[in-house]
């Protein structure tokens, strides 16, 4: 299955579709849309890549008109949408604010215009996305970065293309199954707020480009004959020591939440992993994990498609020294979770489930 039938068949079966303007185009016109947005993402602008969105409106849909945050503006004269006429424009979108509106209901396609959204000026000094989406819930295609692409809906990745390999994203994995189950397990951090910050998290690792792990555990003495700690850093859960989270407001919490998440994920950037508790508290960072305190045999294995059907094809050694390591903690370390950030943006997280180390591959940290 290509990225274009790979995006179809997921959007079609997980977006609660209300309005006529988050209907897909046609796969036809899709494809012909990817064919143009690849060709235009290896084009370099002043030695850099432009990277950008694109949404699918027809000149009279009135769907924007329920959102406060965003605004459509018209070309004056439409753009052929060519490889020639991207080039020209992508670099005046941001696209975690903006789209290229692209009229594809007629032929030869046009750009006909911006669709430009914001947030309020507090969040944007802090570049809070804990709110949710800002970009309206429409379908769209992200141009990342030379030869990849995201099909998206808003700002929430559903399918990932690059270089010829269709990945279909992971959004639920910190809401329902085994990993948001066994996080759940013993913490007292509200479910919602937990998605919140891991998602935050995942989201500034993604941005420094630099991989890591974090290792969640009931506490340190559970895991204690596993790791080597190179820096002990006990800190609580949003900074709090003694007083009570409830004795702050809703805005200053938020506040605290970004900020300690992207102080959790900077920490990645250190070699090693960052141990945290079921409720969040930093234990430390720069973690090596023991392997040889470990046993020798390699877990039992099992990592899940975007179906939830065991994946045959994958074994425990198809990954580097970081996945494996990570792969035997969960296994040791009963009840803990381990997350894995790659170099180049793919993130795993994994438990153990009745004797085998569950994996979900390809998480979406799109905050929805």
């Amino acid at each position: 299955m290509n990225f274009v039938d790979s995006f179809c068949d997921y959007y079609n079966k997980n977006v609660f579709i209300t309005e006529d303007e988050q209907v897909l185009p046609s796969k036809e016109v899709l494809n012909s849309v990817c064919s143009t947005l690849l060709n235009a993402s290896c084009i370099r602008d002043e030695l850099r890549f432009s990277s950008f969105r694109v949404c699918f409106l027809p000149e009279d849909a009135d769907y924007l008109d329920t959102f406060v945050y965003a605004h459509r503006l018209r070309l004056e004269k439409p753009i052929p949408f060519t490889v020639e006429g991207l080039h020209k424009l992508a670099p005046a979108i941001n696209p975690e604010m903006s789209y290229l509106c692209v009229d594809t209901s007629r032929t030869p396609f046009t750009v006909t215009g911006i669709i430009a959204s914001y947030t309020s000026w507090e969040k944007m000094s802090i570049g809070d996305k804990s709110d949710g989406n800002r970009m309206p819930m429409i379908p769209n295609f992200y141009v990342k970065s030379p030869g990849e692409i995201d099909g998206c809906f808003g700002e929430k990745t559903l399918v990932s293309y690059s270089f010829g390999k269709t990945v279909i994203s992971r959004p639920d994995v910190f809401i329902s199954g085994y990993v948001a189950n066994e996080l759940r397990n013993g913490s007292d951090v509200p479910q919602e707020e937990l998605c919140q910050f891991l998602s935050r998290v995942l989201w500034r690792v993604d941005s420094y480009e630099h991989g890591g792990a974090i290792l969640i555990v009931p506490s340190e003495e559970a895991c204690k004959k596993y790791v080597g700690i190179k820096y002990k850093l006990p800190c609580k859960y949003l900074y709090e020591e003694d007083k009570s989270l409830i004795t702050i407001s809703q805005k200053a919490r938020e506040k605290e939440l970004s900020s300690y998440a992207d102080f959790i994920a900077k920490l990645t950037t250190v070699d090693g992993a960052v141990l945290l508790t079921k409720n969040l508290d930093l234990i430390g960072f720069g973690v090596e994990i023991l392997t040889d305190k470990m046993g020798k045999r390699e877990p039992a294995m099992c990592f899940l498609k975007s179906d939830d059907t065991d994946d045959v094809s994958k074994r425990f050694n198809d990954n580097g020294t970081r996945h494996r390591s990570g792969y035997r903690f969960a296994y040791e370390v009963d009840h803990s979770v381990v997350i894995i950030c790659s170099q180049d943006g793919a993130m795993k997280a994994c438990t153990k489930k009745d004797e085998r180390v569950v994996v979900y591959n390809n998480i979406s940290f799109s905050l929805i």
